[in-house]
């Protein structure tokens, strides 16, 4: 009888372990839309669930999270999805959007100030009223703009809008202009295909090794602010005293006095 109760006791024991296992090895990224959904569920609680015409707003959800779900924070919200976690802390959501009904978008920029990470939402429209329902999250990873060693750069092209290209060999200024790259910070932007349009004083800058291009970056002026831009590899900002001591490095030839 006692080996049949120690049997027993031991299987329950053997059965409360492994359920807290899968627990704990409940994906980071399911824990989260079971967090905020659960968050947004108290929605029904405002004694509107029957109000066909009433949109949860973007606030609204902000104001559920932060009651339901702290760890969390909403920082921004879009049609399309994130692809990198931000640079910096400051890029947070517009007054204009936060009186939006959230279901007007498909995606929530979402940090989890626990693990320090960023999360890309996906949600849906779901019922009468108009309420979000989270069914997928990935976590965003941070763009690295990615520069050659010095020592493997041959000659740096630089070109400005459509001048002549000129041609750096110096292996200091070379070292000096990879020293001034360094000193940017990533954007949630992942790159475009090609030169970037609809921008201005773009400097392409190609670092050549053996005749060929191992290294393509774009600098360029927009509305008052400065970017470097990889392809497929993001877009980072610089600071302008940064962009004018590249922008030095070619004269200007072409234009006059």
């Amino acid at each position: 009888m006692k080996k049949k109760l120690f049997l027993i006791i031991t299987g329950i024991v053997l059965v409360g372990t492994v359920c807290i296992w899968l627990l704990a090895k409940k994906p980071a990224e399911q824990m989260l839309v079971d967090r905020l959904n659960e968050a947004v569920s108290h929605y029904t609680d405002m004694n509107i669930k029957n109000d066909e015409a009433y949109s949860l707003k973007v606030s609204d959800v902000q104001m559920l999270v932060t009651t339901y779900a702290p760890e969390y924070t909403v920082f921004g919200v879009s049609a399309h999805a994130y692809t990198v976690r931000p640079g910096q802390m400051d890029e947070t959501l517009t007054a204009e959007e936060q009186v939006l009904p959230i279901c007007n978008f498909n995606y929530a920029l979402l940090y989890d100030e626990k693990t320090d990470k960023f999360y890309n939402v996906k949600f849906e429209e779901k019922g009468g009223p108009t309420i979000p329902d989270f069914i997928k999250a990935n976590e965003l990873d941070t763009y690295k703009l990615e520069l050659p060693d010095a020592g493997a750069v041959e000659n740096l092209s630089l070109k400005r809008n459509s001048d002549s290209p000129i041609v750096i060999s110096s292996k200091d200024d070379v070292e000096n202009i990879l020293s001034i790259l360094k000193e940017t910070e990533p954007t949630i932007e992942n790159g475009g295909i090609g030169t970037p349009v609809r921008v201005e004083n773009i400097i392409n800058a190609d670092f050549i090794s053996k005749e060929n291009v191992i290294y393509r970056l774009f600098l360029y002026e927009d509305e008052g602010k400065y970017f470097i831009e990889q392809t497929d590899n993001g877009v980072y900002t610089i600071s302008k005293e940064d962009y004018d001591l590249i922008d030095k490095y070619i004269p200007y030839i072409n234009y006059e006095p």
